[in-house]
This record gives structure tokens, sequence and C-alpha cells, in this order.
């Protein structure tokens, strides 16, 4: 154990600096919510935030699809005391439709709140603005090391340095960054998936027609998890994951009939994509907090392992370890309380990464296509499908709403139907053609 591990809190005191590597959601959220509880606690603190990306240059493309949703607007308002401003919010989506090999299932539920699709770089340096508005310093330069000794932290970058009580990672599963941390710290980077992101410009017109539908696809062929086309002002944004996707994959989930039924013939083809490679994690990180570190968002894991809402985690987590910091200290034992913070976040874990699993059964052995035609009959099913899409309620309470009798009947009955009499799928009483139909 390092000398300063031992039981103590290690607290803040007026003019301590704690650095933040990253200035996302996650990282801009935890700079402003350690200025306004230093404020209210009385300690007169110093906040360096580490970000190469100038926001408002609009040079560099994120991985994230830039949806916000739900509850993201009272995170915002009751957690920092902000407001999404006028023109942030491009377009309101609608409503889900999941896609399996042959069915398409437009999904019906209830969710609280609006979800709107925006410009992320718009959104960072929204909220990059109010941190350096609150005092929060913002360094454009990269961070080339870290020093954690028992009484303070040194970050080297390519301008200065800055000593610090504490350092936060912010990076998301940026590699330089977390090779870093995992040189310095403890820490070690969570399990991801890849994804690889493009854009496609189909028209006005195609984009009115096709509604603000956020469209997920659950395939069968090998390389992907999942994939999502989502409408954005002016164009399409259409992402894959999985552990091995390529430009590849991306070019043959295009290509594929469930995704060619929703897009415009060859538009793929019309022009040369540019494609975008990224990752998101899919458990949390290991020593992900320690003596006089923390990580929050997609560097500590701490997401939904199927639907991310990695922006609203990214910003609960930032708060949350600015809380403590201010309130507790930055010591191992500090931090303890930031993990159980974090509880409705880490006590849903096992659910999701549960029904991850069976989803990947799903399909792979092409039964994904009657779990949507159940979705069509039941209701209890179909509220568990777009509760699960839509992120709307944690999965633990998913499964336990879902977990009835004649949902389970009726499981059994369509796997018989597939892997014992190998009867041909017949679609529900919802299914329409274009709509919730077989493939013509």
């Amino acid at each position: 154990m390092r000398e300063g591990e031992g039981d103590g809190l290690i607290p803040l005191k007026s003019g301590d600096t704690v650095c933040i590597l990253g200035g996302g959601p996650g990282g801009s959220a935890c700079a402003l919510a350690l200025m306004q509880e230093g404020r209210r606690q009385g300690i007169d603190l110093k906040v360096v935030l580490f970000e190469q990306k100038r926001f408002k240059e609009h040079t560099q493309y994120n991985q994230c699809i830039g949806v916000l949703s739900p509850p993201l607007e009272t995170i915002l308002r009751e957690m920092l005391g902000l407001s999404l401003p006028p023109g942030m919010a491009k377009k309101e989506m609608a409503g889900y439709c999941l896609h399996g090999d042959r069915l398409d299932l437009p999904l019906t539920g209830e969710e609280t709140g609006h979800t709107w699709a925006v410009s992320r770089a718009d959104f960072d340096e929204f909220l990059c603005d109010r941190a350096i508005e609150a005092g929060v310093e913002v360094i454009n330069n990269r961070v080339t090391g870290i020093e954690i000794s028992a009484g303070d932290v040194l970050v080297y970058s390519e301008g200065r340095n800055c000593r610090a009580a504490a350092v936060v990672g912010a990076f998301g599963l940026d590699d330089g960054s977390a090779a870093l941390f995992e040189e310095a710290t403890a820490y070690r980077r969570p399990d991801h998936l890849n994804t690889i992101i493009t854009r496609l410009y189909p028209g006005d017109d195609f984009l009115k027609q096709m509604g603000p539908v956020i469209h997920a696809f659950l395939l069968s062929f090998e390389g992907l998890e999942f994939g999502a086309v989502t409408p954005k002002q002016d164009h399409l944004s259409i992402n894959i994951a999985g552990r091995n996707v390529s430009s590849r994959v991306m070019l043959n989930f295009l290509r594929s009939a469930p995704v060619q039924r929703l897009l415009p013939p060859q538009n793929y083809r019309e022009k040369p994509l540019h494609y975008f490679r990224g990752k998101f994690p899919i458990c949390p990180a290991r020593n992900l907090f320690g003596h006089r570190y923390v990580t929050i968002g997609d560097a500590a894991g701490l997401m939904r392992p199927f639907k991310g809402k990695g922006i609203n985690s990214a910003i609960l987590t930032g708060v949350y370890a600015a809380r403590t910091m201010v309130r507790l200290g930055v010591s191992r034992k500090a931090f303890q309380s930031y993990i159980r913070d974090c509880s409705e976040l880490t006590g849903d874990l096992w659910y999701g990464r549960a029904l991850r699993f069976l989803t990947n059964l799903s399909t792979r052995f092409q039964f994904m296509d009657r779990l949507l035609k159940i979705g069509g009959e039941d209701p209890v099913f179909m509220a568990c499908l777009f509760n699960s899409v839509s992120g709307h309620l944690p999965y633990k309470t998913i499964v336990r709403q879902t977990a009835t009798f004649p949902v389970a009947i009726k499981i059994v009955r369509e796997l018989v139907n597939r892997f014992v009499l190998h009867t041909s799928l017949r679609p529900g009483p919802r299914s329409k053609k274009g709509e919730a139909g077989l493939t013509p």
C-alpha cells in the first residue's frame, strides 16, 4: 500500500487543484460540478480540464450518434442548473422500430420526456463553455504522463504541467489516455465493442417520408451485434457494433435486405462513404478509482451494456465523482461513496449482460424474428422490447415485468416451432408489409 492510502479521506481544501482528462460531457459536467459544489461548501478550488479538441472548430468527428434521451434534460436542470439552449435540439425522435432478418416491428410504449437529435460538437461545446464560465481552465494540449504520489498528482502535457490533489479520467476509451492511467495506477480499461459509423445524405424528401424514428437492427450475420439508422436534420447516421466490425462489415450491413428495405435504393453507392471508427464499453473497468484518481463515463465502463445512454451516464458519474471529492475527499476510501452513488448503474449491469447474451444467442440461431412476432402479439413482451431499446427502464425492472407465465409459454412455443418442428415463420396480427411484415 502506498503511503497516504490508509483510512483517511484526504479532503480537498481551498487552493487545491483537480485535473480532468477529457472535455466531453462527463469531463465538463464533472468540472462544472466541482466548481458549483466547491462554492456551496466554501472551498475555493481550481479545476483544470485537458481537452485536445477545439469544439468550436468542428474539425473532429465524434463516435457518438448524438441523441439526447430522457431523463437528460432533468439531469442537466437538477444537477447542474442548465437547460438546453434554443436551437440545440435539431429534431425530436418520435419512436423506435426493431428489425430482424425478415420481420420489422414498430415499438410502442410510454417514455417520459423528449428524445432529441443534436450535433455532438455543439452539445460538447455548450457544456464546456458553461464550465469555462464557472471558472474552469481548459488546456488544449495532449497529456503525456501522470505521476501519483502520496501527497499529490503531477500531470504532464505537451504544453505545461499541472500539479493537483486529484486527477479524473474522463477520456472515454481513448487508447493513449487509458494507457497513461494504466501505467500510473491500478486502473484497467473495460472490455468493449468496436463501432463503425457512416453518414448518408438521402435528401429532405426521403427524411420527411422516413419520419423521426430510430431503427435498430438485430441481424443474423457474422461480426455484427447490432446496427442502427438514426435520422438527423439533414442526414442519416448509421452505426454498427461488434467485436470485429470493419468497413467491409458496414458495407455488408448496408447491402443486407433488412437495411435495403429502409434505405433509398443503391443510395450507398452514389458517393464514396466516409467511415469513422470508435468503441464503447460493455462492462466496468477494473480499479476504476483509487488513491487520488477516479474515472467516469465510458472510461469507468459505468453504462448500460446494451442500450448505453452514454451521455446520461457520463454526466451522472461526473457529478457523482465531483460531489464525492468536495464533500468527502480524494482517497480510495472516499471514492467508495462515489461507487455507491452509481448503484443504479452498477446494480443493473448483470441483468443487462444477461439480456445481451440472450439477444446475441437469438440472432446467432436466427430466433430474433420469432421474438419480434411475440412482441407483435403480446403487450407485455412489446413493453419489454420497447423499454430495452429505448432504455426507459432499468433492465432489472424489465426482466421482472416480463417474467410472466403467458410470455414464457409463447417463447417455448416458438422454440419448439423453430428447433423441433422447423415450421415456417408466420407473422403475428400486427404484421404489415413494409411495417411489421415479412420481406416480400
